[in-house]
């Protein structure tokens, strides 16, 4: 090959490395793009568990444990067929005897781990004070009971609203603001014959 074709040849290559520069920049940038448009949806999806979690707690409920019920149910009868009988009931009496050794110890641990419902703890935070508190007071004083806790105003007022349905407590509007304080137990009792008929009708 004559000399004189070598800067053609090396033009021809380093317009090829040019471009493939250029594209490979404009790939980082579309894929950094999408993986800040994934992270801030993630963002967005934990804030939103939080969140749904907090609501759970407030209502008292459980629907995990359904759920992992449903599950199991849901796949006895395969468990069974290729699970042969003698280990099965070699296993049912072995899971006996631990169960035996353990059960006052698991009863415990989970004893200790139970936390009170959210209800419970605006109500007890509602019977330290003789004047009504609003949902943004209770929830500053739970977050400094429990730090272990996310808490939002909303939840808390979720809370509020629910002790107030169960007659533990009654809300109060000051201006444009609403208060919340327990009801005392005399209270209860004067209260109670008066919703009778609202709950009836519902």
């Amino acid at each position: 090959m004559p000399e004189s074709n070598n800067p053609t040849l090396q033009s021809q290559y380093a317009n090829q490395v040019d471009a493939d520069l250029e594209h490979n920049t404009k790939e980082q940038e579309r894929v950094r793009s999408e993986v800040a448009a994934l992270q801030a949806q993630l963002e967005a999806l934990e804030k939103d568990h939080e969140l749904l979690v907090s609501m759970r707690a407030a209502l008292g409920t459980t629907p995990a444990k359904k759920t992992r019920a449903t599950r199991t149910a849901k796949a006895g009868p395969a468990a069974k067929t290729v699970v042969p009988r003698a280990r099965r009931a070699k296993a049912s009496s072995d899971n006996d005897k631990r169960s035996r050794k353990t059960a006052q110890p698991d009863t415990g641990a989970k004893a200790k781990k139970a936390t009170p419902p959210l209800r419970e703890l605006v109500v007890a935070v509602l019977a330290k004070h003789d004047e009504p508190r609003s949902a943004a007071e209770v929830t500053q004083e739970l977050a400094q009971a429990h730090p272990e806790r996310t808490l939002s105003v909303t939840v808390v007022r979720n809370a509020l609203e629910a002790s107030v349905a169960k007659n533990q407590s009654e809300r109060t509007k000051q201006q444009k603001s609403v208060y919340y304080r327990v009801v005392k137990d005399g209270q209860q009792a004067t209260q109670q014959p008066a919703a009778a008929p609202s709950t009836a009708g519902v």
